[in-house]
């Protein structure tokens, strides 16, 4: 073989091995892209049968508003996919759910996500019988508070010192038992006592008021109930104020002032206050009381000035009214 025959093998060896080479990174690419697709695919069917699932969960607890008896369905037909229910009865206030989200089909699924949730329908026995009932913390600032009555907490407390009542921690009353607002609503409306948020900015302006008695009928023991449909905010010397409050949104007795302002609120709430927020009561100079009781979904705060002060016969004229307890989503998980 003579040199240039050989070099000419040599270059053909080389050139075929760079070939080999260039086709296999482009195979390991090609692979690698259709690997990161089908990853990408999966990923995207999955998050759509977690939201099939959730929307399995949503169209539960419509049904068992309607129907606490109702034992599940599916499956149905939902986006690009089915979802299925099964319902398991824990007691007569509770249920157990479990919601599958299936893509594309229940019968060929890709992907499947289960999510197991807790439902709870009650009043507990000891819901009316606090001062101050938070499912969240208690924080009690200062030593111008007080707090006459007992106290239950899911989460934490502190500064207990002038407090004159048991104090309980208690997690399993978060979250906050949730009552039926349309039935609230339809009371406050036909005693007109539904302030939205115009009727709120008159009654910050003066041209409106809340009603001033926890009353609406004494003689036949039944109180106002004023709905709230958003924030309650109650800001300088409010008076004395009554009834029973059910607010939407967090209750604040001073939203825009600041740690340094002397005089947050001063008055009287004669009566209950029910907020799925949170209640920070802010006392001025003057004291602001609640006498009656809170239940607050979120952080309860007591600064300054303040007192609240447990009224029985409050809570057991808002206990009469018997107002039915809503169903909740008290836990969830993906199982």
């Amino acid at each position: 073989m003579n040199k240039k025959n050989f070099r000419k093998g040599i270059m053909l060896i080389v050139v075929s091995l760079v070939l080999v080479v260039l086709l296999i990174l482009v195979g390991a690419f090609i692979m690698r892209g259709i690997q990161e697709g089908n990853l990408t695919q999966r990923q995207k069917e999955r998050y759509e049968a977690f939201n099939i699932a959730e929307a399995g969960l949503d169209k539960s607890v419509v049904e068992l508003r309607n129907n606490f008896n109702w034992s599940g369905f599916g499956p149905a037909a939902f986006g690009r996919g089915e979802y299925y229910v099964a319902v398991n009865s824990i007691s007569a206030s509770e249920r157990n759910l479990d919601c599958f989200g299936y893509v594309p089909l229940y019968t060929s699924a890709r992907q499947t996500v289960h999510i197991e949730a807790r439902i709870r329908k009650a009043i507990p026995v000891n819901f009316y019988d606090n001062a101050i009932y938070s499912a969240e913390e208690v924080d009690l600032n200062g030593n111008a508070y007080s707090v006459a009555g007992d106290i239950r907490y899911a989460e934490s407390i502190d500064n207990t010192g002038n407090v004159a009542g048991t104090i309980t921690n208690d997690p399993s009353i978060s979250p906050l038992a949730r009552l039926d607002f349309t039935q609230l609503y339809n009371i406050s409306t036909v005693q007109g006592n539904v302030y939205d948020s115009a009727r709120l900015k008159n009654v910050q302006k003066g041209s409106d008021n809340f009603p001033s008695s926890f009353w609406y009928d004494e003689a036949n023991n039944i109180p106002n109930v004023v709905y709230v449909t958003q924030d309650l905010a109650l800001n300088g010397n409010i008076g004395t104020i009554g009834g029973f409050f059910v607010v939407a949104g967090d209750v604040l007795t001073d939203p825009s002032g600041g740690a340094d302002a002397s005089i947050n609120g001063n008055g009287q709430i004669a009566g209950c206050i029910y907020t799925l927020g949170e209640f920070t009561v802010n006392g001025g100079g003057g004291g602001l009381n609640v006498d009656g009781g809170i239940w607050s979904a979120e952080e309860t705060t007591i600064n300054g000035n303040a007192t609240v002060q447990y009224n029985t016969i409050y809570m057991n004229a808002i206990s009469g009214l018997n107002i039915n307890p809503d169903i909740q989503v008290v836990g969830w998980r993906e199982v």
